[in-house]
């Protein structure tokens, strides 16, 4: 929960998913922009930056960040021939969640434990899919989620 988090963890959630995600656009959208038709940019967001869940308080905002900064990149750079997608997967089995939990390998087996999620080289294929789409195809959002996952329904706190 928000309240028990290390405010450094939130620091470097925005460090990686907005600051980093922001200069490195800015370094290379010059050379993008002389590439021009067909350049692609693809942002990796999560499906957290659209749906929230429990413990995704800055997380799921700065991958919301991702999505809003697509979107008006995208606006932005209308006419250059520059594509910009934010590709936002649902659970994903990868070094995230050792990061997150400080290397606790109990933490990301529980989580995984029981069901097939995505895989990075499944979020590879998508990215390669979507830089290698003719040039005049753009995919603002692509949202990827294994068929073992679905939203859960809202979350009601009743009087016991």
């Amino acid at each position: 929960p928000a309240q028990e988090v290390d405010r450094r963890d939130w620091h470097t959630m925005i460090d990686t998913n907005v600051t980093g995600l922001v200069n490195v656009t800015h370094t290379l959208l010059p050379t993008l922009i002389d590439v021009g038709e067909g350049a692609t940019i693809v942002n990796v967001g999560s499906i957290a930056g659209q749906w929230p869940y429990p413990g995704s308080h800055v997380y799921g905002a700065s991958k919301a960040f991702v999505q809003q900064f697509s979107y008006n990149l995208r606006c932005d750079l209308l006419g250059t021939g520059v594509r910009v997608t934010d590709l936002a997967p649902g659970i994903a089995e990868t070094e995230f969640t050792l990061v997150r939990t400080g290397g606790g390998q109990a933490a990301s087996d529980a989580l995984y434990s029981g069901t097939t999620a995505l895989t990075a080289e499944d979020i590879a294929e998508q990215m390669f899919y979507i830089a290698t789409l003719p040039a005049h195809i753009n995919f603002n959002r692509l949202e990827v989620m294994p068929t073992r996952q679905a939203w859960s329904a809202f979350a009601i706190d009743r009087d016991e």
